[in-house]
């Protein structure tokens, strides 16, 4: 994860709710990230945190971009972080900072090497199965090209907007063996393909106005679900009926002005925890104090 720092600012307004936003409030949407790193922490995983960048980085807060971790190719490898390439100029120089900030953790740092590809913002994984996006921001030629990377058993799905991700069409539910889907945005026989490989009584039908408020991006830890409170109550009902604990998080900042929500500010690392080399400096108690002690700008 990456913080917003005290100049942050809405700069490319590159979706459907940035481009039309007020200002943002940068303090105040600091401590709507440090509540969320936070609650990540309470659920039992690891928040790793690089610093801000210079203030024209205006997405690297959205670190569900920042790339894709994937496994060790072999037992004794280091696990690999495969880099984006993305589609917002304003986002292009983001990996100029997670390549390294990767590289100090112990992972091993692979460039796709064409077309646009946009990270975990287009991968998701369900019983053992990774799902590939394209269509929204990633294309074709960055699909193919990080397609080549991702081992075992893959789907590859297309999009269509407002979904600018699949992140924003699927979301699996592993501890609920469930996935939330909105099949207005899958293009073609996506849906059919789902329903074959997984079965339809696993699939979670959500609208499309739905995941204009973020339906499917909500952060699923365990049992935890940690959701922007403005997804619509008819689907944090339905997540809590499937034995979820949905927590909300006022994200009025980070989500319902600039765009992205709680998924969307995380690169999810599962797995590796134990084959890194975390610095004490990038940990989340490292800059809690400071965010905590900042006045409200909002």
């Amino acid at each position: 994860m990456s913080p917003p720092d005290g100049r942050w600012a809405l700069r490319g307004r590159a979706n459907f709710r940035s481009q039309a936003a007020a200002p943002v409030a940068p303090l105040r949407a600091r401590k709507e990230w440090l509540a969320l790193a936070e609650a990540i922490e309470a659920a039992g995983a690891t928040v790793v945190v690089l610093p801000p960048g210079d203030e024209t980085l205006t997405g690297l807060p959205y670190a569900a971009e920042a790339g894709h971790v994937l496994p060790p190719k072999a037992p004794g490898e280091r696990p690999r972080f495969l880099l984006p390439r993305m589609f917002a100029p304003h986002r292009a120089r983001e990996r100029e900072h997670w390549e390294p900030f990767a590289r100090s953790l112990g992972f091993e740092v692979i460039d796709p090497g064409a077309g646009t590809w946009e990270g975990q913002g287009d991968v998701a994984s369900f019983d053992g199965a990774t799902l590939l996006f394209y269509g929204g921001r990633t294309d074709r030629a960055g699909l193919t090209a990080a397609l080549q990377h991702f081992d075992g058993e893959v789907l590859v799905l297309e999009l269509r907007q407002p979904a600018f991700h699949g992140n924003m069409a699927v979301l699996p539910l592993p501890a609920a063996d469930k996935m939330l889907v909105c099949q207005e945005v899958l293009v073609g026989d996506g849906l059919e393909r789902l329903v074959e490989r997984f079965g339809g009584a696993r699939l979670e039908p959500v609208s499309e106005d739905e995941i204009r408020c973020y339906a499917t991006n909500g952060l699923p830890i365990g049992k935890r679900w940690l959701a922007p409170s403005v997804v619509p109550k008819r689907v944090k009902d339905r997540v809590a009926a499937l034995g979820m604990q949905v927590i909300e998080l006022g994200m009025g900042e980070l989500c319902e002005k600039a765009g992205g929500a709680s998924r969307c500010l995380v690169c999810h690392a599962p797995g590796v925890r134990d084959l890194l080399r975390i610095p004490e400096d990038s940990r989340l108690a490292a800059v809690r104090a400071d965010i905590l002690g900042e006045p409200d700008d909002g």
